[in-house]
């Protein structure tokens, strides 16, 4: 499904007809945005054809996910952009998808391939509310796009963050197998997640930086400003990362310190078992002359020895704080 918008100092004429694009007199302040949603490849084409866009280019709006790139043409660029929603059907809970955009001089061209797409819905009805955006030019377009995208992954990296610090505190009260199974998920998501912006911090990188025909002035300020909050992004992923990192340690730290505790208690119950057998071992001889064998009183005195000697050897034990 297509649509075009044309933004002038008189107003905005919605659905307009394409073929009088090339035709249509100059004037002051004039931009149109053709947005194109659940995009078939004749749709593609037929805009290719229309506003000379690279075969390349093309290619790439009709396959699935890529990772993101950006290229440069005499009259225009194109840039493919990374959409990153939840998914209860990914393991990850993470759904990629692509934003592609064509900017020239006077117009822009948004491509998905997904029937809704929010970024460009806020960026339009900024420029449907106020007909002076419109001698901002496409590039202002472009800034509020990767902006709106940008601000999409925070609520990501928070999600993940609140997680990893609930896990964090989960694993100093109780570290069992349940919390570590929740922790490699935590990180594969992270993981993921940083799999996913990698490339996109490259391409709003280029954009602050790269010299193009149409990022002038102020617009270099407003891609700076959106590729200084895609590092505050990596930096709260690191912090999630060494929180993470943390959390298995202390994993580790617990599962070692109940093992040694564990086998403290092993020990100490196969040492006095080991010398009440000694004892029982030693009377068990086939000798007819040992100590109290003859008396009445003989398995008596034996029990009450052999109780006396354990609770001394406790409390030797506990004297020595191995207990």
């Amino acid at each position: 499904m297509t649509k075009s918008y044309l933004f002038t100092k008189q107003g905005v004429q919605e659905n307009f007809n394409l073929d009088d694009w090339n035709s249509i007199a100059e004037n002051e302040c004039r931009l149109l945005w053709v947005d194109v949603r659940s995009a078939s490849p004749e749709e593609v084409n037929d805009l290719a054809r229309r506003f000379g866009f690279h075969p390349v280019a093309v290619q790439s709006c009709l396959d699935r996910y890529h990772r993101p790139h950006l290229y440069e043409f005499a009259d225009h660029f194109y840039v493919n952009l990374t959409v990153v929603g939840r998914s209860r059907r990914n393991n990850h809970g993470l759904r990629p998808s692509e934003l592609h955009l064509f900017a020239g001089r006077d117009f822009i061209v948004t491509i998905s391939l997904e029937k809704d797409n929010e970024p460009v819905d806020r960026a339009l009805a900024v420029y449907l509310g106020g007909s002076s955006v419109c001698s901002r030019g496409p590039m202002y377009a472009v800034y509020l796009l990767t902006q709106d995208l940008v601000e999409t992954y925070f609520p990501l990296v928070e999600s993940l963050d609140d997680e990893a610090d609930k896990l964090e505190n989960r694993m100093l009260d109780n570290a069992d197998k349940k919390a570590l199974a929740q922790l490699f998920a935590l990180k594969r998501r992270g993981f993921e997640l940083r799999k996913l912006l990698g490339p996109q911090r490259d391409i709003l990188t280029e954009l602050s930086r790269r010299d193009f025909l149409f990022i002038e002035g102020e617009h270099r300020v407003y891609f700076q400003d959106v590729y200084n909050r895609m590092i505050r992004i990596f930096d709260m992923m690191d912090t999630i990362r060494e929180i993470l990192s943390g959390s298995l340690d202390i994993y580790l730290s617990t599962v070692s310190n109940r093992l040694n505790e564990v086998m403290k208690v092993l020990t100490v119950v196969a040492t006095v078992l080991m010398t009440l057998s000694f004892i029982t071992g030693f009377y068990g001889m086939n000798f007819v002359h040992l100590p109290w064998l003859q008396s009445p009183n003989a398995f008596r005195n034996m029990c009450v020895f052999m109780t006396v000697l354990t609770a001394g050897m406790l409390w030797w034990f506990q004297r020595k704080g191995w207990l």
